[in-house]
């Protein structure tokens, strides 16, 4: 033995020679977190399932209903009296849009006055209403609060004409002879200013005038929106008897339900006296099975009606079409009127197959499972709390989420991969102490945070930008909706590239740096370098860093309630890049809204699970995918 050995060095702890070290506590301590991780994971799952999946029974036991109390039958017309209005609307919009379009300088001139105004009395109402309300107090006012209330009104006055909304369709002195009248004013005037009552009347007077030579348009929609009257008629009347008929069957089908739990409970009850208490109670409670049958028999009464008003307005859609003019001179107006035209064959040919689809449509169909699994994934409805009927239909959620993604990554792509490859193999180092770090911050920034900046400042920003007269040739401008899928894609750009920029720049960084030397060795320049040899090598961590991007992208929740306008519609792709400053929602979004709102056990609560689960299993599918390239990218 060597002098630098000590024997008590080589000796066994006491706690190894009972079988414990403090290594392979650390070791059990890693691993009982590890396992603890995919309980958790395996609980969730099970909850989501759980809670989800008995959905499908309870949402095909309620088209059963639909279908047996004839809600589908009704349906059926409805659905193209829906059309004929949507129709009407389009042609509407197209019929206003070319009159405005024709005075677009008369109508800006008046809206920029009313809103600079509105805006004065938004901020001055509060404080004047007080001093109005002091001043006719049926007993005297007191002066001193009064005096005060005043000096509070002027201050306020003072604060509103500093932040007044701008104006570039009026002169100078025409804004500022407006800005002074509105300064001048008494604190009882309730009239508008003159200025702002003068242009809204040249307003009215230009759109009267350009009215004139689009007589024969009006004439056509008027004709149009008119051919749909009997069947609206028809439509009304029948939902009233099929509405009375559904709660009918849903009263019968409660009372069932309480039935059952109370059968229960008796089962499990083990006091004679409570078990045969909950019997009687459960013998009471036996609903009475509801007529559906002579119901039904006098709805389907009004089949030859229904066919004759649909003929009817096959008819008269088909000679009116034929009416419209082929064009329109302003550009929003000619778009609505092409999408009209578009739309008219698919009407008709609805209007068509009508008449076939009341002849065969039988109350008494089965409605199999699949139906409910089908019209969840490939509905276009996402209605809920209705009195008429509940669909959950996810293609609208479906679509807002990805068009939204879809902004936003066409955003935080170049932005996040550029900015990893410059700070990685360009920027000096002064320049990547300060860039990264500053990327990286931002994802500390709460969602909610941003969500209250899209609301407040970039939706406000946006609108105003796209009333600018040299922007018009922008498909969607000027906005409609400040709160759009624009907002809230541009928003979570910023979110996401912090996520693809860390990522990307670690991939960059794990290519082994004799790839660049060899590189550099056979005369290539560092941009060569850098496009031909790292970053193809770092492709797959690259592409790693986008998927784990879009997971992030996808999976938001409080930006796209906040900032996406929260409309539950698919939007209209006919509006072309347009379509993208639409209001939409969200998979994410409507979970947020309505979970706190449902029933626990409603059919509508699982569809929000059942949302949860179709969630989860993208965003999993999302970072699996991730997880290979990463590690392809590592052999």
């Amino acid at each position: 033995m060597s002098p630098e050995e000590n024997p008590s060095d080589l000796a066994p702890h006491r706690f190894q020679k009972r079988g414990f070290s403090y290594e392979r506590a650390i070791k059990y301590f890693f691993a009982s977190n590890a396992g603890l991780t995919i309980v958790i994971l395996a609980l969730i799952i099970i909850f989501l399932l759980k809670e989800g999946l008995g959905f499908f029974p309870g949402y095909q036991r309620e088209l059963q209903v639909y279908r047996i109390a004839g809600l589908e039958f009704v349906d059926i017309s409805r659905k193209n009296l829906t059309a004929h209005e949507q129709l009407t609307s389009v042609l509407n919009r197209a019929y206003y849009a070319e009159i405005n379009g024709r005075c677009i300088k008369q109508m800006r001139r008046s809206q920029e006055a009313s809103a600079l105004f509105n805006a004065y009395t938004d901020q001055t109402g509060p404080t004047r209403d007080l001093v109005l309300n002091n001043s006719q107090a049926a007993s005297s006012p007191n002066s001193e609060m009064l005096k005060n209330l005043k000096a509070n009104y002027e201050q306020q006055k003072a604060k509103a004409l500093a932040s007044l909304t701008a104006t570039p369709h009026l002169t100078q002195m025409e804004r500022r002879d407006l800005i002074e009248s509105v300064r001048s004013r008494a604190v009882n005037d309730t009239d508008d200013p003159l200025f702002v009552t003068t242009l809204a009347e040249e307003f009215t007077a230009a759109q009267h005038k350009q009215a004139e030579p689009l007589q024969a348009l009006r004439s056509t929609i008027d004709s149009f929106s008119s051919a749909g009257s009997e069947l609206s008629s028809l439509v009304s009347e029948m939902t009233e008897s099929v509405i009375a008929t559904k709660e009918k069957i849903q009263g019968a089908d409660i009372l069932e339900k309480d039935r059952k739990t109370l059968l229960a409970a008796a089962s499990g009850a083990k006091d004679p006296v409570e078990r045969e208490k909950l019997m009687t109670e459960a013998r009471t409670s036996l609903a009475d099975k509801p007529d559906v049958e002579g119901p039904i028999q006098l709805l389907l009464e009004h089949r030859p009606d229904c066919i004759k008003a649909h003929t009817a307005l096959r008819d008269a859609s088909t000679r009116i079409i034929g009416q419209l003019p082929s064009s329109l001179t302003q550009l929003e107006a000619a778009r609505l009127l092409k999408a009209a035209r578009h739309s008219w064959p698919f009407f008709i040919a609805d209007l068509e197959k009508t008449p076939a689809a009341i002849n065969a449509w039988k109350p008494d169909a089965p409605v199999p499972l699949t139906d409910s699994i089908s019209s969840f994934l490939t509905g276009k409805d996402w209605v809920t709390g209705g009195e008429w009927q509940d669909f959950y239909g996810i293609l609208p959620l479906a679509a807002g989420s990805l068009m939204i993604s879809i902004v936003a990554l066409v955003l935080a792509i170049p932005t996040g991969i550029g900015a990893a490859v410059y700070v990685n193999q360009f920027a000096s180092p002064w320049e990547q102490s300060v860039v990264k770090p500053i990327i990286e911050f931002i994802q500390a920034i709460p969602s909610v945070v941003l969500g209250f900046i899209g609301i407040l400042v970039f939706g406000t920003v946006l609108r105003d930008i796209s009333l600018w007269d040299s922007l018009q040739w922008i498909p969607g401008f000027p906005l409609e909706e400040r709160l759009n899928i624009f907002t809230a894609g541009c928003l979570l750009a910023l979110m996401s590239i912090p996520t693809i920029f860390s990522l990307a720049e670690d991939a960059i960084n794990n290519v082994p740096s004799a790839y660049a030397e060899a590189s550099e060795a056979l005369g290539a320049s560092q941009v060569q370098t850098t496009f031909r040899v790292v970053i193809p090598a770092a492709f797959s961590g690259i592409l790693a860093a986008v998927l784990l991007g879009f997971g992030r992208v996808i999976g938001e929740t409080m930006v796209v309630l906040l900032v996406a306008g929260n409309r539950i519609k698919i939007p209209d792709f006919t509006a072309g890049l347009g379509t993208f400053f639409q209001p939409c929602h969200t998979l994410t979004g409507i979970i947020a809204q309505e979970l706190g709102e449902v029933p626990m056990g409603s059919v509508h609560y699982r569809a929000l699970f059942v949302v949860g689960i179709l969630l989860f299993a993208v965003v999993l599918t999302i970072n699996a995918t991730a997880h290979r390239f990463v590690n392809k990218m590592k052999h």
